[in-house]
């Protein structure tokens, strides 16, 4: 398959990532602002008056008999650089037959072993819709992740008058911080954009309509950013039905994947906290942008 270039990068600062040239219309608003507030221009401000000039009386000269003048030199021809036309997208694939255009859009950004992992499967767009479902439900969707969960059994510390996470599970979530954070989330919304369509159709099987799908991206992204900073190193747990919970209903009331942030200790939570910020501020971007 013919490797998609998107018609439209994402720029940071404009969005999008997106499809309008949203840059040239930022950079045009804050021209005008300038004008405006500096009172360079006036939108009723007209240009004064400005006599034009005459053209002096050339003197008549006397030409020779027999004396052709000379004739006016002709302007040098300028060529103009070839215009290139401009390529047509790619057609969108059937949803079905869409994961080679997925690979192919995505193939030169580095996406480490895990997001290597998560491409091989079909189904690419299903699964992805499948995993903002959960997460929007609060849940922590383990079975759709590249990354599986801890093999080590979660680390609590007893001191014989209470019992409280152990720190040294933190440790645990550092190689899936360390590849989050590594991820180009500009150029990957970048590479997917044409296929936006795409992932809208796969979020309608769930009842939903298409454009709820851009919404819940965003809920999502605002679940994980606005997770409490708590430290639940000091937040006592108790065992109820053979699993570890917390004695603060404050805490323990929270989405599984709010928790599942706090377990990961605070300097892994900050690193996705802040790639998930990165994302919302994108995503937004690319919506205004299509707006």
């Amino acid at each position: 398959m013919r490797r998609h270039t998107p018609p439209c990068a994402f720029q940071s600062g404009a969005v999008t990532l997106a499809q309008v040239a949203l840059i040239a219309a930022l950079v045009g608003i804050v021209t005008a602002g300038t004008l405006l507030l500096t009172g360079n221009w006036s939108l009723n401000q007209t240009p004064e008056s400005v006599p034009v000039p005459q053209p002096a009386t050339q003197p008549e000269v006397a030409v020779p008999v027999g004396v052709e003048p000379p004739a006016d030199p002709k302007p040098e021809a300028t060529l103009d650089p070839p215009v290139e036309p401009m390529r047509e997208p790619d057609p969108l694939p059937d949803l079905d037959e869409s994961d080679d255009a997925v690979r192919d859009a995505v193939a030169d950004i580095p996406l480490g072993k895990a997001g290597q992992q998560y491409l091989l499967p079909r189904n690419i767009i299903e699964r992805t819709t499948s995993a903002v479902y959960l997460m929007a439900e609060g849940e922590v969707p383990y079975k759709l992740l590249p990354i599986a969960r801890p093999k080590a059994a979660f680390p609590v510390a007893d001191d014989g008058l209470q019992v409280t996470a152990d720190p040294a599970g933190y440790a645990r979530y550092a190689a899936l911080a360390k590849w989050v954070e590594s991820l180009d989330i500009k150029a990957l919304l970048s590479a997917l954009d044409w296929l936006l369509p795409l992932f809208r159709e796969a979020w309608s099987f769930y009842g939903e309509g298409e454009s709820s799908f851009d919404q819940t991206v965003a809920n999502t992204l605002d679940l994980i950013i606005y997770t409490p900073e708590v430290d639940v190193s000091e937040a006592r747990l108790f065992l109820k039905e053979a699993l570890w919970v917390y004695e603060d209903p404050a805490i323990e009331g929270l989405a599984p994947m709010q928790k599942q942030m706090l377990r990961m200790g605070p300097v892994n939570a900050s690193i996705i906290k802040k790639k998930a910020g990165e994302a919302r501020y994108l995503w937004a971007a690319r919506l205004t942008a299509e707006d």
